[in-house]
């Protein structure tokens, strides 16, 4: 059986068990949901400090994740969110053998290997992740795979050192090069903020410097997505790219992710969002759309158009 359709075996499966509700998920793996409930609902919120554990993705690679984040990752091998199973059908659609992908915030390296596992030994994986404790992770999951290069670096529009505020646990997702990005949040007021300092790379000179002509990458930089964008103009002009964004619904006209859409449409790149099958549907309007769907956030996939 070849690896297409292996691959897609396994995430019908993943996809069934993350779906299932949670008499499905008792039903399931009865003894580890009760372990992993007992440290998320009563062990951490006294200790406040996560744990690691070796876990298996559907895609059958070895994964270190720091619980309670990766509580989807531990019981279903794949990341559960709804917009995350759409994104990694995806991927396993549209990554082939010898194919190169960019993971910004590449986190505990969860794409990344996903990534590494359809392009190959042919391919290349350049996995992107500025925090210290989730680069530790990213790379104890990566550093044994030939065709992964990871950087802790924070991906942006010039080169040298920028501002980064990090957060524990399983907040760690929202770190952000953004200074008062959730002030308007509960949980901001909960937490203790760490502010650092990390080097930034570049896309185009990556690019450039790695004699990348064609690739697909991913970012989710958590408000600095324009930031990564305007470091990318050289290629999204004259390389053949395909990039995925996270995008967030917004009233304000002017906020981050409205420009970076405008920025894609200054070089034809078009929104598209990920239907349940894994392919592509154009959107004219995202906000619209989006919130039909009574969503605030997904995954979007721009493309050059004709």
């Amino acid at each position: 059986m070849n690896q297409p359709s292996i691959f897609s075996r396994q995430l019908k499966k993943a996809e069934k068990s993350a779906r299932a509700g949670k008499l499905g998920k008792i039903v399931r793996t009865p003894l580890r949901y009760f372990l992993l409930m007992v440290f998320n609902k009563l062990v951490y919120p006294i200790v406040k400090r996560g744990i690691k554990l070796k876990t298996k993705t559907f895609f059958n690679a070895s994964f270190i994740t720091l619980l309670p984040a990766g509580t989807d990752i531990s019981l279903h091998g794949i990341k559960a969110h709804d917009s995350e199973i759409r994104l990694t059908k995806f991927l396993c659609m549209h990554l082939k053998l010898g194919d190169t992908f960019i993971d910004i915030g590449a986190h505990y390296g969860y794409y990344s290997l996903l990534a590494a596992s359809m392009v190959d030994e042919q391919g290349r994986v350049f996995a992107i992740e500025p925090t210290a404790e989730s680069f530790g992770l990213l790379k104890e999951n990566t550093e044994a795979v030939k065709t992964i290069t990871f950087y802790q670096k924070a991906a942006s529009d010039t080169p040298g050192e920028i501002t980064f505020y990090e957060y524990p646990g399983p907040l760690a997702e929202y770190n952000t090069t953004l200074k008062d990005a959730y002030k308007d949040t509960r949980w901001i007021h909960k937490v203790k903020e760490t502010v650092n300092r990390v080097e930034t790379i570049v896309l185009d000179d990556l690019l450039t410097g790695e004699k990348i002509e064609s690739a697909v990458i991913k970012i989710d930089a958590e408000g600095g997505e324009l930031s990564v964008l305007k470091g990318l103009t050289k290629s999204l002009q004259n390389k053949d790219l395909v990039v995925i964004m996270e995008y967030l619904v917004s009233k304000d006209a002017q906020s981050t992710h409205h420009r970076a859409v405008e920025l894609f449409a200054q070089y034809q790149y078009r929104p598209h969002f990920i239907q349940p099958d894994g392919t592509l549907m154009r959107l004219e309007n995202i906000d619209d759309h989006l919130e039909k769907l009574h969503l605030q956030s997904d995954n979007l996939v721009f493309q050059r158009t004709a």
